[in-house]
């Protein structure tokens, strides 16, 4: 009952901030919208700001479940990507007041705790990137996944501002191939001998600028959070997720200590290198805890 009337509020909010703005919308104007009283609207946020960011949070997990449907699917690694990159297209086809919102707060965030929440989603993003571009193409893309990721944020916002805010006549469905088409181009003109911009250490100096305000401890247990999350939908015996699920749940409780036994965690993260799809994870939170892959 109180998961659906907040879901309720939540979605006469994001109506009236596409219309009028955040700071231009009432917590008054929030409550007659849904119908409820403003004592009530308390009992299920604190403030107009904790709403914001619950906004968030409940828009990024739909998108994100989405992505982990797809991921599921048995479809060759390209055919999956194409599906994947077509994600915020097909949401916004059923959440433009959200879309409206979020294009809004790319370049200005309320509080500390909602660029947090973008800046979580971002990150989890740009790994997700890497993981399934290296399905795509394996190891040969390992010096330049960051000009390529690059070059799917830029195609990926300027149409999905085209079709949001100017209103274009767009067909979405052909974006995601075009996008495809693109990183085929680059990976061809980087085999051909053109030089990246942008060399894997920048990458992650643009991952760790896009979510400046966690630190490394959180950093990982997000991407912990979302092995775990891939991992219900993998594959696999009852027997075997629950040894995974044990170790994913022993790393995360190594990074709620002051200081993680290095050697522990090393140790630990070495048993999921018989999961093809951790790869990605594992560079990922050995290069944030400094910690050598074994």
């Amino acid at each position: 009952m109180k998961a659906r009337k907040q879901k309720e509020i939540i979605e006469s909010a994001i109506k009236l901030f596409a219309e009028n703005g955040f700071t231009n919308t009432s917590i008054q104007e929030i409550v007659n919208d849904c119908g409820i009283s403003k004592g009530a609207f308390y009992n299920y946020f604190p403030s107009k700001e904790a709403l914001h960011i619950a906004i968030f949070e409940y828009y990024f997990e739909q998108m994100r479940a989405r992505t982990l449907e797809i991921d599921a699917e048995q479809l060759p690694p390209r055919e999956k990507l194409v599906k994947l990159l077509n994600v915020p297209f097909e949401q916004l086809a059923q959440q433009k007041d959200f879309f409206m919102v979020y294009m809004r707060e790319q370049s200005f965030t309320i509080n500390k705790e909602l660029r947090e929440v973008m800046g979580k989603t971002q990150f989890e993003m740009l790994t997700w990137y890497e993981k399934n571009l290296k399905k795509v193409y394996g190891d040969k893309v390992n010096g330049y996944t960051g000009d390529i990721i690059m070059l799917i944020e830029g195609i990926r916002s300027s149409y999905l501002a085209a079709i949001l805010i100017q209103n274009s006549q767009i067909d979405a469905t052909l974006v995601p191939t075009f996008i495809m088409n693109r990183i085929e181009d680059m990976v061809s003109s980087f085999e051909n001998g053109e030089e990246p911009i942008m060399k894997n250490n920048l990458l992650d100096l643009f991952t760790n600028q896009s979510c400046s305000s966690l630190n490394h401890h959180e950093k990982a247990s997000s991407l912990l959070a979302d092995m775990k999350e891939q991992l219900e939908v993998m594959n696999f015996s009852d027997a075997q997720k629950e040894g995974l699920t044990g170790v994913l749940a022993f790393l995360n409780s190594e990074l709620q200590k002051p200081s993680i036994e290095k050697y522990a965690f090393q140790g630990m993260l070495a048993n999921l290198k018989t999961v093809k799809e951790f790869d990605i994870y594992r560079e990922k939170l050995a290069s944030l805890l400094a910690i050598e892959l074994l």
